[in-house]
């Protein structure tokens, strides 16, 4: 058949919108200012996730990368915008934390209190907290004149510049304060030294290190060093200092004051990438600013936050107070049965595809699908599979099966979306542990990577050998699935469900249901292995036709959990008259006391990954996570131009520019002016060089 240039244009640019990571609108897509109005697909019938995101109450959005949450967050702020009364501010917090590592504050003034390292950490924290009320101001400043123009001019007279000098003055009152800090140091120094016959600075210039990656796998635990009592202290000391020093309740009644002025009653912050900054700047980002202006602004500021599941600190704000919307699939559509979970999931899935097809080609998606053996529906039940709901891993598989069809002009296959997932999981989800040896970071996070890959292997190699003993059993449940047994979902105890949040956040794995186990004697988490590493390792994808097919004991990979346990983790005591280890099945009781020793009663512990050797490559080649993320994705896409490449990243296209930089200096980058597309004129396009090619993935074009 003969598909047109101009719906291969189409399709390819409806793909290509779905895989980007948009943070803030979809301007890009269309000129037309009411675009996210068009394309927004919610998550709920009824628009119920817009319309709870909407309440006059801080909510946290959950969700792994690419479920919606800042299509969410864009949606919200455009409803704001035809509100009389309320205003919208966006703030990309993981942008703002990577621009405050290049602080510019004067250290001699702080050498008395902090060890160096201990002071390299707490100016980050203070130059990221100035950097997140500079963008406030800046929001502030930007939004109210342009939305609330008319109102401006009626209060503050036709001359504008009058409203943007009282904010102003607002802002500079808190500048004032902004070398607080060091008096409140050298009063608590003083105050330490009569009380406890201790300087501030033994107190708190503790070695804690700082966690150069985005944020602890997995969740926010004790595993990862939150209950030593050392670092809790050394951030309440920042926490403590920060307040006086940024006056949270100068701001909140400052601002207020401004904006009612001007008829605003209610100001919605919208924190987009919150869970992309490590722990501790995160817990003083919220004890500092965010609960303070939540707790005490009698309902006018309230926040809209885009998190992970687990990497989320609340501190002082009642959990009573706030909603969670969890927009996993499992979570989001909780049902009586998972048939009617996989329904609505379904469901969403061709409604984003029915209005992006639509939109972009003003045609239906049978247009692109070949429907002769199957329906749509069928396809919409493949890519629920493939992607678990998540619009962006949807985006990502249409895209590559646009290569293998629509672009060959054939229309897409079960075959194609098949191949896609493969090539997706090979490209973008194995880098995870197939790069570590490359990737610049601490040694515990090479452990932590090492030991989860190798759990992973064994749920693979049991998923291989349930599939071999299936097609010789005799068993009645597994008859009807004998010549071709699906093997790719597996379940563990409940109990034990966290230590495989690393694996679910990277799309290793999905949860999709909880129920008995088939003794229905314990409460189980049942899982699914990624659709195309199946396909990779020739592994059928499915749960069976007979219901009870899938809780049979041999699907129980509880037992191989275990073992990883006690393999790959311990307890230990950090009493050096003690270092006592202990099971990490005992985890739970030694939470219960603050990880204190249960062996000598005064020692902290912690959680450690047991060694091994791992390869890590020549120091020349290493790299950090961003940087790997950044060739990974030219290798899969080559050229790219520093604006789109920021998309695909979610990042700056300063940081884009930046980093190419480094990159080109070491030999793995180079650039070219080229058109490619004359909507977007001549521009630099960025591609891999040979050595990058030969370097990180053992081939050359």
């Amino acid at each position: 058949m003969n598909i047109s240039q101009k719906d291969k244009d189409n399709f390819f640019n409806l793909v290509d919108s779905l895989k980007k990571c948009r943070r803030a609108d979809l301007s890009d897509v269309s000129k037309n200012k009411d675009v996210i109005e068009k394309l927004y697909v919610d998550p709920l019938d009824n628009d119920l996730v817009l319309k709870s995101i909407s309440k006059l109450n801080t909510t946290i959005l959950t969700g792994r990368r690419g479920t919606g949450k800042s299509t969410i967050i864009a949606r919200l702020q455009h409803e704001i915008r035809k509100s009389s009364d309320q205003l919208s501010l966006y703030i990309d917090v993981k942008s703002i934390f990577e621009q405050s590592k290049a602080f510019s504050y004067d250290t001699d003034q702080y050498t008395d209190h902090f060890s160096a390292q201990d002071l390299n950490k707490y100016l980050i924290y203070k130059s990221f907290l100035k950097e997140i009320i500079s963008e406030i101001k800046l929001e502030l400043k930007t939004n109210t004149l342009k939305f609330y123009l008319a109102k401006i001019t009626k209060y503050f007279g036709p001359d504008k510049t009058a409203f943007e000098e009282e904010l102003n003055r607002v802002f500079d009152d808190i500048e004032k304060f902004e070398y607080m800090d060091v008096e409140v140091l050298k009063q608590k120094k003083v105050l330490i030294n009569d009380e406890n016959s201790n300087s501030v600075n033994q107190k708190i210039a503790v070695n804690v290190g700082v966690n150069s990656k985005s944020g602890p796998k997995g969740g926010f635990t004790a595993e990862h060093g939150t209950s030593n009592t050392d670092k809790a202290s050394l951030n309440e000391e920042f926490s403590e200092v920060l307040l006086k020093c940024f006056n949270p309740i100068l701001i909140m009644r400052s601002i207020r004051e401004l904006l009612k002025k001007i008829g605003i009653n209610h100001v919605f912050i919208c924190l987009d990438d919150f869970s992309e900054i490590d722990y501790e700047a995160m817990k003083i980002f919220v004890d500092v600013i965010i609960a303070p202006l939540n707790n005490l602004s009698d309902e006018f500021f309230k926040f809209k936050i885009a998190a992970y599941p687990g990497r989320i600190y609340l501190g002082d704000i009642d959990p009573q107070k706030i909603e969670q919307i969890r927009l996993d699939f499992y979570e989001l559509y909780q049902a009586k049965t998972i048939t009617d979970v996989h329904s609505q999931a379904q469901g969403s899935i061709k409604k984003l595809i029915e209005k992006r097809t639509q939109f972009f080609c003003k045609k239906t998606p049978d247009d692109f699908f070949d429907t002769t053996k199957a329906t749509m529906d069928d396809y919409y039940k493949t890519l629920f599979d493939i992607t678990s709901c998540v619009p962006r891993n949807i985006g990502w598989i249409l895209w590559y099966a646009n290569q293998q069809s629509i672009a060959k002009d054939k229309k897409i296959t079960f075959n194609d979306l098949a191949i896609a997932a493969e090539k997706h999981f090979t490209d973008t989800v194995k880098p995870y542990f197939s790069q570590n040896h490359f990737m610049r970071e601490p040694f515990d996070m090479k452990l932590e990577k090492y030991h989860l890959h190798q759990l992973l292997e064994q749920f693979i190699n049991s998923a291989k050998k349930n599939k071999r003993e299936i097609l010789v059993s005799d068993s009645k449940v597994f008859a009807k699935d004998k010549t071709k047994p699906p093997t790719s979902h597996f379940y563990i105890n409940k109990k034990l469900e966290d230590v495989l949040k690393p694996l679910e956040m990277q799309f290793f794995i999905t949860k999709y249901n909880e129920q008995k186990d088939q003794d229905s004697s314990e409460l189980m988490s049942f899982f699914s292995l990624n659709y195309g590493l199946c396909v990779s390792e020739d592994i059928n994808y499915g749960r069976g036709s007979d219901r009870k097919y899938v809780i049979q004991r041999r699907f129980n990979n509880t037992k191989e959990l275990k073992k990883y346990l006690s393999d790959a983790k311990h307890i230990a005591c950090n009493n050096s008259h003690c270092k006592a280890t202990h099971d990490y099945e005992m985890l739970p009781t030694i939470e219960m006391f603050d990880m204190l020793c249960p062996k000598c009663k005064s020692g902290t512990c912690s959680v450690e990954h047991v060694n091994v050797d791992i390869e890590i490559a020549d120091e020349q080649t290493l790299l950090p996570e961003f940087d790997m993320q950044f060739i990974n994705s030219l290798k899969v896409d080559s050229p790219q131009y520093p604006s789109g490449l920021a998309q695909e990243l979610d990042c700056t296209y300063q940081k884009v520019g930046k980093r190419a930089a480094k990159l080109k200096d070491m030999g793995f980058l180079q650039a070219k002016e080229m058109t490619r597309d004359k909507t977007l004129g001549k521009r630099n396009y960025y591609s891999l060089t040979d050595d990058a090619l030969e370097t990180y993935f053992n081939k050359v074009n």
